[in-house]
């Protein structure tokens, strides 16, 4: 007999830090030097919410914290 059980995002990225040995500062550091420029141009012209897309990746941000990364449709169109 199997349990369907659904494991969240927060227990994957846990799991990862502690028993994968991902470090997530690491990776926290590396995807803000990776929108930092972009978020400090839009910061000075008003910021708020708005999205950064690159060709992998949009990088949704809000007050200056990006909250989410989904895949970029710009790349989809290649």
């Amino acid at each position: 007999m199997t349990l369907d059980v659904t494991v969240s995002d927060h227990a994957v990225l846990r799991w990862l830090e502690r028993e994968g040995g991902l470090d997530v500062e690491a990776v926290r550091r590396a995807l803000a030097a990776s929108v930092g420029r972009a978020v400090a141009a839009a910061d000075r012209v008003g910021g708020g919410r708005y999205r950064i897309v690159t060709d992998t990746s949009t990088f949704v941000v809000v007050s200056g914290v990006v909250v989410t990364v989904l895949p970029s449709r710009r790349g989809a169109r290649r």
